[in-house]
């Protein structure tokens, strides 16, 4: 497995990550595998060597406490019911693909909250539970949060609004301020008296926070990103009636603790994530936390997600798997995948038409937007978070996908991910097709399934160089299509006469019109399918990805050009893929299926 470890004290480039033995459970004690790990802002600190006196930490060592994982195998004296289930629980050494924990400190996750989320909110979760409860909010009251921009802060706001609280969210930058309002906050400029202060900072802000509380009120010094607690001065606060509680309000027996994360994760609370990144990548999180800059939690990732079949069939096949997060290989760059499109050969694939081993398990998806994630050796030209498109030999319905660096196109600003994603093999395939056609200006080019992917493309192509397009494709449709320049034909029975004499045919339908586009064309060689494997009875060439022209430059040229739109037909979530399979192969869209992956986790 994989860890990340402390090397020295010192900056976020101490973290490095090495590979260890796979972890046994003693007795009492379960090994979770681990998805996702909390990164706290204290453990950038004890990174740099504070508070080593009393934490102990000592280089080399593996930072991380809180994970939520997958339970992987159960030591002596533990239930086996326990293997395989979803838990979040506080471990030594999170920052690793696997930890270790004991089984009485699991708490199993509600199927909604994803393992990110989960990860995010189990510990500034169980602050936020205790806080909130000591304070003892009624409506109406008025309560300021500093730091509140920051994980813990942010559910604090959550929390107190809820409460009926009128809440003054304290944060030095403006999305920090805007993300607190939209969970709740009133305000983010203190003023006045408050009942309540959540001091998440300390040091000289914490003071200058307590000098706004009302007499009688509450004050919560918990926080110490300033380097130490609020400066309070004790015999101040007795003489203003004012109670200070410090940092025993979030420390926690185990029991405590995993009552009050438990009540968390079931809460319905909003985390909010400002990183998640691999492990690799865990010295970006560090100084991302210690810049401040951070809106919300940072958390690493231990597996990714992928779709996958392990036998041919229906869309059923499909599972949702986590999986390493794969390291690239020289030449090669990881995509943290933000999108990625479905096309008629994945269900072909699936299916199990193309003649193809199965390799177990297979994955699915041949296009994918997303950033940079991590550079193999010897690439150059690209940079760790940018925007990205290409072709993938496999895979693409996935949060990490592995890329060929000579496959990697940057992506205009002017397209979406989802836009971006649907262009790759829509653009190789109608470049292609039309120069196995000829079909040159001036001629009349019959597109079947024209609404499609590469029939849209082609199309539009087309256009661009003067031939004039008629498509078929479903009424509903037709509109657009107009809109674009192609003269549309209604699918069925008596398509040829209503299409007429042609010069050229494209068929990316497969559904059965091949010989009566080889009578109005009078010449097979002028009829390319890619979609009916009966083609050589017809004398008409079926088209592969084999052959003509394809590559990066070809689809960077016609990207480039800004001649194509692309209509996203539908999108599905990472764990409906099946309902996307199922709908590309059943259904009559207008333009590109796409399943998005991880666009909530900022990367």
């Amino acid at each position: 497995m994989r860890i990340v470890e402390a090397t020295s004290f010192g900056g976020p480039e101490v973290l490095r990550v090495r590979e260890a033995d796979d972890l046994a459970a003693g007795p009492g004690q379960v090994v979770v595998g681990v998805v996702a790990a909390d990164v706290l802002s204290v453990e950038a600190q004890l990174r740099t060597g504070w508070g080593a006196e009393w934490s102990g930490a000592r280089p080399p060592f593996a930072p991380g406490t809180g994970v939520a994982g997958r339970v992987l195998s159960a030591g002596e004296g533990v239930d086996p019911s326990w293997v395989g289930r979803r838990v979040a629980t506080r471990v030594s050494g999170g920052y690793a693909e696997q930890a270790l924990a004991d089984v009485d400190g699991l708490i199993a996750l509600p199927d909604e909250l994803g393992f990110p989320e989960a990860a995010a909110l189990l510990q500034v979760g169980a602050a936020a539970m205790s806080l909130i409860e000591a304070a003892e909010l009624k409506p109406g009251s008025r309560v300021l949060v500093t730091g509140a921009g920051g994980g813990l802060g942010l559910v604090l706001v959550e929390l107190a609004a809820a409460a009926g609280a009128e809440v003054t969210a304290s944060a030095t930058a403006v999305a920090k301020r805007q993300r607190a309002e939209r969970l709740g906050a009133a305000h983010t400029e203190p003023k006045g008296a408050y009942d309540v202060v959540f001091d998440g900072v300390g040091g000289e802000t914490g003071a200058r926070a307590f000098e706004l509380t009302a007499p009688g009120g509450r004050v919560f010094a918990y926080g110490v990103m300033e380097g130490s607690p609020a400066a309070v001065d004790p015999e101040l606060a007795a003489a203003r009636g004012i109670t200070v509680i410090g940092m025993e309000q979030v420390q926690f027996t185990p029991e405590r603790f995993r009552a009050l994360a438990e009540r968390a994760l079931n809460a319905g609370i909003t985390p909010t994530i400002g990183l998640a990144v691999p492990l690799d990548r865990a010295a970006e999180a560090h100084a991302a936390i210690e810049s401040r800059a951070l809106v919300g939690k940072a958390v690493l990732l231990a597996r990714s997600r992928a779709v996958r079949y392990r036998e041919f069939g229906e869309p059923d096949v499909l599972s949702l798997d986590e999986v390493p997060i794969p390291s690239p290989g020289p030449g090669q760059v990881r995509i943290a995948v933000r999108a990625a499109g479905v096309n008629a050969i994945d269900w072909k694939f699936r299916r199990g038409f193309m003649v193809v081993p199965l390799e177990e398990p297979a994955g699915t998806g041949l296009e994918v937007s997303g950033t940079v994630d991590a550079l193999g050796e010897g690439v150059e030209g690209w940079s760790v978070g940018q925007p990205v498109f290409g072709r993938v030999a496999t895979g693409g319905l996935a949060d990490h996908v592995l890329i060929e660096a000579a496959e990697l196109l940057a992506k205009p600003e002017r397209l979406s991910f989802e836009e971006a994603a649907a262009l790759p093999v829509a653009t190789e395939t109608a470049v292609r097709t039309l120069a196995e056609l000829g079909v040159e200006r001036g001629q009349r080019l019959l597109i079947h399934a024209v609404a499609g992917g590469v029939g849209l493309v082609a199309a539009q192509l087309a256009l661009s160089r003067g031939i004039e397009v008629v498509g078929t494709a479903s009424e509903g449709h037709h509109a657009f299509l107009r809109e674009l320049g192609v003269t549309p034909v209604t699918y069925g029975e008596g398509w040829a006469e209503r299409t007429g004499p042609v010069d050229a045919v494209l068929d990316a339908s497969g559904r059965g019109v091949l010989a009566d586009s080889v009578r109005l064309t009078g010449d097979p060689a002028k009829v390319v399918t890619i979609a009916d494997p009966s083609a050589g009875e017809h004398g008409v060439l079926f088209s592969s990805g084999s052959s003509g022209p394809s590559g990066p430059s070809v689809v960077g040229e016609v990207v480039d050009g800004g001649a194509v739109r692309m209509p996203i037909a539908r999108t599905f979530p990472l764990e409906r893929a099946a309902d996307a399979h199922r709908l590309s192969e059943h259904g009559h869209l207008l333009g590109k299926i796409v399943v998005i992956t991880e666009a909530d986790l900022p990367q």
